[in-house]
């Protein structure tokens, strides 16, 4: 009977043992996806994302344009001797043409990132002229030559034409993309100025030491929270609350006195109150209240 006995209890530890460590995974699983969902973490991301796909871009219309030179070269140079100044000096009008159009979509790209949209009939005309240009000249140059050579020299300067159509069009999607996500970061903020507002409209006058002078304590170490970022806490919770329940935002060393606490009142066997929040850190009711109801279903026994 006695084994019987030892053998449950040494079942009931491990089992415990394995639901404190399912228990720390998810709290670290919420607190990752938290953190990767934050709205200031994907601007980053886009604007990274944003300057890959545009240098990609760049490089390659490069690429196109530097052998669209060759065909342009050609059909200039006909029949001249390398020691015409012509000659070498037909070597230029490509990079001249190549040079005026990605002026133009610099421009029109700046532009586009800035939510500005080019509506003038005059760039499109531009840049079909200086892509037609270059396109006559490719065919033209190619006539006498092989069909690989005529397939290239229409190849090239048709998709560095189609290449400049679409890049407007990314920096466009990015600039709208960027602008939904800080519209959700103005939305996030006005909401929490709004709770913050009537949280203080709710509470009473404080006396002693007041709140706003003991957050400006510890503004020189703390950085600014972001929207939906959670609290990282000294230690880590030994609890997982549930994802209703909203941590309160508060400065670090304030954070561990009534965790502290709560680990306390925890081990008296009772849940944690507004008055024993307000026992360590001077907060007002409401403020108070939200902490002690965090932490005392972080503190719930499972």
């Amino acid at each position: 009977m006695a084994a019987k006995q030892e053998k449950a209890s040494e079942d009931t530890e491990e089992e415990a043992k394995k639901v404190a460590k399912l228990r720390k995974k998810v709290g670290e699983a919420r607190q990752v996806h938290r953190i990767a969902d934050d709205p200031y973490l994907k601007v980053v991301e886009l604007d990274r994302f944003r300057a890959s796909i545009s240098g990609a871009l760049w490089f390659f219309l490069s690429v196109g344009l530097a052998y669209t030179t060759v065909g342009v070269h050609d059909f200039i140079a006909e029949g001249l001797h390398v020691a015409d100044p012509m000659w070498w000096g037909a070597w230029a009008v490509e990079p001249a043409l190549a040079g005026m159009l990605i002026t133009v979509l610099r421009w029109e790209a700046a532009m586009l990132m800035r939510g500005i949209r080019i509506e003038s009939g005059w760039v499109t005309f531009t840049k079909w002229v200086l892509l037609g240009s270059t396109l006559i000249m490719n065919v033209l140059s190619s006539l006498d030559g092989s069909t690989v050579e005529k397939f290239l020299h229409v190849a090239f300067p048709g998709l560095v034409f189609c290449l400049a159509e679409v890049m407007p069009v990314v920096q466009d999607r990015f600039a709208k993309a960027r602008a939904k996500i800080l519209a959700e970061i103005a939305q996030v903020d006005a909401q929490d100025r709004e709770t913050e507002q009537r949280t203080d409209e709710a509470s009473p006058p404080s006396t002693g030491t007041d709140l706003h002078t003991e957050f400006a304590a510890h503004a020189s170490t703390l950085a600014p929270p972001s929207p939906g970022l959670p609290p990282l806490s000294v230690s880590p919770p030994q609890h997982t609350p549930p994802a209703t329940v909203r941590p309160p935002k508060l400065p670090a060393p304030m954070l561990k006195a009534i965790e502290d606490k709560a680990a306390e009142v925890a081990n008296a066997g009772r849940a944690m109150t507004a008055a024993d929040v307000q026992a360590v850190a001077k907060l007002p009711a409401g403020m108070a209240e939200q902490a002690a109801k965090y932490y005392a279903a972080a503190n719930a026994p499972a």
